[in-house]
């Protein structure tokens, strides 16, 4: 078992979804602390990175909630991976956004194998797309992390190819990153999520 943090990335604005994401539901559970739950098995703390309007609705729980750092207020998820990381110290950081409500421990079960130097971050790949936002980060991938939002650039896939020693982990079933992005997308998958199961 890796020492690690996990960090759940909470701070976008949801334009598209019409209302904070981490507080949608499925069978009465919050987004995000579906991927609170997903990591919880396997970290040391969880911390709930969000902005400073969304920052008093997810109350106390068995996490901390931290706002980007000032600098890279609105500068996406790398800023809120940054800023995690400034604030806590582990070995290890798995990552997860709260617009995948599909997400299960599995995921992580899988990666953490990987984790062993040189490695510096595991990636999973559904049908041959990286899907970086859900994945486990060494800590010594945060200089290159503090590098790339001084420069301004906010590209998580951009950012993997200044990592030198990335494992890709192909994993096949689906549905653990399924992306919610709009309520015609909420409403879609729930409808067919039973037949997913």
């Amino acid at each position: 078992m890796i020492t690690a943090g996990g960090i759940v990335l909470a701070g976008g604005k949801s334009r598209r979804f019409g209302s904070p994401k981490a507080f949608a539901t499925i069978d009465g559970q919050p987004f995000y602390m579906r991927s609170v739950k997903a990591l919880m098995p396997f970290v040391k703390r969880m911390i709930i990175v969000t902005n400073e309007d969304l920052k008093p609705f997810f109350g106390k729980g068995e996490y901390d909630v931290v706002k980007d750092m000032e600098q890279y207020t609105g500068h996406g998820p790398l800023a809120g991976i940054y800023s995690a990381m400034e604030r806590f110290s582990y070995p290890w950081y798995a990552v997860v956004p709260v617009d995948v409500p599909f997400i299960d421990e599995n995921v992580f079960r899988v990666m953490l194998p990987y984790c062993q130097e040189p490695v510096q971050a595991v990636i999973p790949v559904v049908n041959g797309k990286k899907e970086p936002l859900i994945a486990i980060y060494h800590h010594s991938v945060k200089d290159s992390l503090s590098l790339q939002l001084s420069r301004g650039k906010r590209s998580v896939h951009q950012w993997l190819k200044e990592i030198p020693n990335v494992c890709e982990v192909a994993m096949e079933n689906e549905k653990p990153f399924i992306n919610i992005n709009r309520q015609w997308d909420f409403e879609t998958y729930i409808a067919k999520r039973r037949g997913m199961d």
